[in-house]
């Protein structure tokens, strides 16, 4: 039988647990003396319960990292006909607006294959063939880093010609149509 200062024992452990950041267990060990295998098994629950809370929380960061991760597709022509009303509406001439929408939009595809192939492509390379089979790809398979880039392109273009405050207004009404759109199969993990 081993003696144990439980006063010690009691600061010790407390010590552990905000360690850790674990709620203390109930179970308090008073005795002045205890059994070598009474101690092992002391020892073993208070470690089955430090590593289960621990493991929850572990648990709960590694499900955040997934959820923040998730890119989900967003169908093309659902997205892009409420971003064109609203830069439409925004900008008042729809001439104006398609102009910049093709040029911004052939960037996004742009970045998108390179992104997903991991290949730069220079000026050169970049044919209309190539622009077109990519245009195609954000089409078919546009996430919502696709996307939100897009919102980030029109603002950019829209920026020389409108002050801060209307482009922050812009801003979280595109990433709002964005959201509207967006369907996150992760959410609930």
């Amino acid at each position: 039988m081993a003696n144990i200062d439980s006063q010690k024992l009691r600061r010790q452990l407390l010590t552990l647990y905000n360690k850790y950041h674990v709620p203390p267990m109930k179970v308090q060990y008073t005795e002045q003396s205890i059994s070598a295998a009474d101690c092992s098994d002391a020892i073993d629950q208070i470690t089955d319960h430090l590593l289960q809370s621990t493991k929850k929380k572990l648990r709960q960061e590694v499900a955040q990292a997934f959820k923040q991760s998730e890119d989900p597709e967003i169908p093309y022509f659902a997205v892009i006909m409420d971003i064109m009303q609203f830069m439409n509406e925004f900008v008042g001439d729809s001439h104006t607006v398609e102009l910049i929408f093709v040029r911004v939009n052939n960037e996004v595809a742009r970045r998108k294959l390179e992104l997903d192939k991991k290949t730069y492509y220079s000026d050169k390379q970049w044919t209309s063939e190539v622009s077109e089979g990519a245009i195609q790809q954000l089409r078919d398979a546009g996430t919502e880093r696709d996307y939100i880039l897009l919102v980030d392109k029109l603002l950019e273009t829209l920026s020389t010609s409108v002050n801060d405050q209307e482009i922050g207004i812009a801003r979280i009404r595109l990433l709002n149509i964005v959201r509207k759109h967006t369907q996150h199969e992760l959410k609930d993990v």
